[in-house]
């Protein structure tokens, strides 16, 4: 039996779902919180006992606005923990809350003191400026909190008038396989590669070849 596993990333942990219908909306399950990648996908595996070993899909779910490095260090973590699959999705939470709610989606990261939107874009957290955000598309815009809740009262209150939509990171694992993507995969390969530090470029042969003669032409000059 085929089944999809999605996953979130964020301050709190490791949010972990599956799904045995993959393709099915509402047949995803949310399977819990963890601190550790390898945690989260054996404890996915162990809700899906009948199903192959390797999942059919892989969702993975990070903050908008996440450093390369931080990616990186989640796409490591999942490949020790044996999901090694070539296709992996990489969603942003906006993109998720977006699919989800078909609105413009506002998220307010109380956890990072942020404001992030579509696509990937963030800015520290202002309430006049998402108050002009709103005012631009009210009736096409929803406003979502995320966060620990001793740490989003704050950002709840300052938000109050736009009936903001409370969000916990680790469901959006279940979220983002109940409403796919229309965007391309990215595969592991090509992704970790692109967050690797490019090594400098050797000196072309040419370059150095000129160089030597330059070299040597001063030396015969000044002996002779």
């Amino acid at each position: 039996m085929e089944w999809a596993l999605g996953l979130s990333t964020g301050p709190g942990g490791f949010g972990s779902a599956v799904s045995l219908r993959t393709g099915r909306p509402g047949a995803a399950h949310l399977i819990g919180v963890f601190p550790t990648m390898a945690r989260a996908v054996s404890a996915a595996a162990a809700a899906a006992p009948d199903a192959a070993d390797a999942p059919a899909r892989v969702v993975l779910v990070h903050p908008s606005g996440i450093h390369a490095d931080e990616l990186g260090r989640d796409l490591g973590d999942l490949a020790l923990a044996g999901v090694t699959g070539d296709d992996i999705e990489l969603r942003s939470d906006v993109e998720v809350l977006t699919a989800v709610t078909g609105d413009r989606v506002l998220l307010i990261d109380a956890d990072r003191d942020l404001l992030a939107g579509h696509p990937g874009k963030t800015a520290p957290f202002d309430a006049d400026r998402l108050a002009e955000l709103v005012a631009s598309d009210p009736f096409g815009t929803t406003v979502a909190l995320t966060g620990h809740p001793e740490v989003r009262d704050r950002y709840h209150v300052a938000a109050r008038d736009y009936a903001p939509l409370i969000v916990e990171r680790p469901a959006l694992a279940a979220l983002a396989l109940d409403n796919p993507t229309t965007s391309t995969l990215v595969s592991t390969p090509r992704t970790s590669g692109a967050l690797a530090h490019r090594p400098r470029r050797a000196m072309p042969y040419l370059l150095v070849i000129i160089t030597g003669l330059v070299i040597f032409l001063l030396l015969l000059v000044v002996i002779g």
